[in-house]
C-alpha cells in the first residue's frame, strides 16, 4: 500500500514544488506541471520551454487538464482520510504549528491556506513548548485533585463517623429509656401490690362482718321461728312456757357498726400518681446544667457515656476533622451557648494538674493554636505547673487560701460578666467584666493524662404550688 502511494505520489507531483498538482496543466511534449509553477518559472526566464525537456512551448498551452485536477483532488482526499495527521484541506504532513490559532498545520496553509501571515514553528518544537505550558498549567489541577481527594476521605470519615454515633447513641437512648421502663414497671408492680394487699386486707375484713352479720340473722331468725310457733300453741301450753318465750325476746343483739374506711382508698392509689411517680424518678436521674459537645472535642478526648467527663489520653483518636473541631490543643466546648440570663456550673477539678475552665465566643477559632485571652475570645482560669492564674493578658496570679477540688462558673449574661468560685470560699477567685460576644459557650482544656475534668450535677427541687 505505501510503494502504491509513493508511486501515486511521484505521478501526481509537480517536478517544480514536488506538491500534488495544483491546477495542472499538460505541454505538447506532455510533461506536466502546476499552472502557477509554469507561469512563475517563465516569467522569470527569457522564454517558454519545457522545464524539463527544453521544448518550446507557450501561454496558449496552460489550460488546466480537468481530468487530471479532480485526479489529483481524489488522491489528496483519499490521502486525508487514510492519514489522520495530514492537512484537512491539502493532505500535506502537518509539520508547523500555529500561534494564533493554536492548531497544528502544513506548509501548504503557511503559504496559501487559513493560516497565511500567522506565526508558526515547527510542530516538534511546538510540541516541547505546549507540554511544558500543560505541565505548568496541569500543577493547579492536581493540586486541586489532591485537595478534592483529602476532602472526599475526610467526607468518608465523616460518614462512617455520623455512622457510629447514631448507633451509639441508639444504644444509649435505648438502655436510658430501659432503664426508666424498668423504673415504672417496677414502680407499677409496687402500686398494683399495694392496691391488692389493700383490697386483701379489706375484703377480709368485710367478710369477717359479713359472717358475724349472718350468724345473728341465723340466730334471730331461729327465735322468731320458735316464738311463733309457742304462738300459735293452746293457751294452757303456751302459757306454760311463757316465761322462757319471753325471755328470748329480751335477748334482742345490738345493732351492727357500719366500719369506717371499710373502702379501697382509690385517692391514694390514683391521686396526683404520674406526679409522685416522676419525683420518686428524681432518686435515679441526675441532672447537668452544662453537657459536653462531642463534635467539638480534640482527638486526644475521650467522653463519658453522660457527656460530663473528659479525660485528655495519650492516645489519638480518629475522628473527622469538622468545621467544629478543635485539631491542635486539647479543648473543647459545651453543646449549648448562652445569649442571655445567668447561669452557673461546678466543675471538678480535683488531682488534675493542668486545667483551663470558663467560657469562650462561639467566634473563636477552632483550627489551629489560640492565645487564651479575651480578646482572643477566651474568658478563663487555668492551673499549670501548680501556679494559678486568670487568663488575661498579662495573666494575673489567683490568690487562693487551699487548692480547690471544684471550681464554679458564674455567668451573667446581662451584666457581660463571668465570676470563678471556690464553693467552699464566699470571695470569688476571679471576675471578668468585659464579655463582648452575643453567644459564649462554655470552655474546656484539659492536659492532664491522669485525672480528668468532671461537670457535677445539681440537686433538683420539686415544690407543688398553685
Amino acid at each position: 500500500m505505501s510503494t502504491r502511494r509513493a508511486v501515486l505520489d511521484d505521478d501526481l507531483s509537480c517536478p517544480i514544488c514536488g506538491k500534488v498538482f495544483q491546477e495542472p496543466v499538460v505541454l505538447f511534449c506532455k510533461h506536466r506541471f502546476c499552472k502557477s509553477c509554469l507561469e512563475i518559472s517563465w516569467v522569470s526566464g527569457e522564454t517558454c520551454e519545457c522545464p524539463l525537456c527544453g521544448q518550446p512551448a507557450s501561454i496558449g498551452e496552460l489550460i488546466v487538464n480537468t481530468m487530471l485536477k479532480k485526479t489529483c483532488e481524489g488522491y489528496l482526499k483519499e490521502r486525508r482520510k487514510s492519514n489522520p495527521f495530514a492537512c484537512k484541506e491539502h493532505g500535506e504532513s502537518l509539520t508547523l504549528f500555529c500561534l494564533e490559532d493554536l492548531q497544528p498545520t502544513c506548509v501548504e496553509c503557511k503559504e496559501t491556506g487559513i493560516h497565511k501571515g500567522h506565526r508558526l514553528y515547527s510542530s516538534e518544537e511546538a510540541s516541547q513548548d505546549c507540554k511544558a505550558e500543560l505541565k505548568t498549567a496541569l500543577k493547579p489541577l492536581q493540586d486541586k485533585l489532591k485537595f478534592f481527594r483529602n476532602v472526599k476521605s475526610t467526607y468518608d470519615l465523616t460518614a462512617e463517623h455520623i455512622k457510629r454515633q447514631a448507633e451509639h447513641a441508639e444504644r444509649q437512648i435505648r438502655d436510658e429509656f430501659e432503664a426508666l421502663h424498668r423504673f415504672l414497671r417496677e414502680e407499677e408492680a409496687t402500686k398494683l401490690s399495694e392496691l391488692k394487699k389493700e383490697e386483701t386486707e379489706k375484703s377480709e375484713a368485710i367478710m369477717v362482718k359479713i359472717e358475724e352479720m349472718e350468724n345473728e340473722i341465723a340466730s334471730l331468725t331461729n327465735t322468731i321461728r320458735h316464738i311463733e310457733k309457742e304462738m300459735s300453741a293452746q293457751d294452757i301450753p303456751f302459757l306454760q312456757n311463757y316465761k322462757e318465750t319471753i325471755k328470748r325476746t329480751w335477748q334482742i343483739p345490738q345493732e351492727p357498726e357500719m366500719i369506717s374506711g371499710s373502702l379501697v382508698d382509690v385517692a391514694k392509689h390514683l391521686g396526683s400518681l404520674k406526679f409522685y411517680v416522676w419525683k420518686k424518678m428524681l432518686n435515679i436521674i441526675q441532672y447537668t446544667p452544662v453537657t459536653l459537645d462531642p463534635n467539638t472535642a480534640a482527638s486526644c478526648f475521650k467522653l463519658s457515656e453522660d457527656l460530663t467527663t473528659l479525660q485528655c489520653c495519650s492516645q489519638i483518636f480518629k475522628l473527622p476533622d469538622n468545621l467544629e473541631r478543635f485539631d491542635v490543643s486539647a479543648e473543647m466546648l459545651a453543646a449549648e451557648g448562652f445569649r442571655s440570663g445567668k447561669h452557673s456550673w461546678d466543675v471538678e477539678v480535683k488531682d488534675n494538674s493542668y486545667w483551663v475552665i470558663g467560657v469562650a465566643s462561639e467566634s473563636v477559632r477552632r483550627k489551629g493554636k489560640n492565645v487564651l485571652t479575651p480578646a482572643q475570645g477566651f474568658w478563663t482560669i487555668r492551673l499549670r505547673n501548680g501556679e494559678y492564674k486568670a487568663c488575661t493578658a498579662p495573666w494575673s496570679s489567683l490568690t487562693m487560701n487551699s487548692k480547690p477540688d471544684v471550681v464554679r462558673v458564674v455567668l451573667d449574661m446581662e451584666r457581660s460578666k463571668v465570676t470563678f468560685y471556690d464553693p467552699r470560699e464566699r470571695t470569688p477567685l476571679y471576675t471578668f467584666t468585659d464579655i463582648i460576644s452575643p453567644r459564649v459557650f462554655p470552655y474546656f482544656c484539659s492536659a492532664c493524662k491522669e485525672h480528668p475534668l468532671k461537670i457535677l450535677p445539681v440537686t433538683v427541687y420539686i415544690k407543688a404550688g398553685h
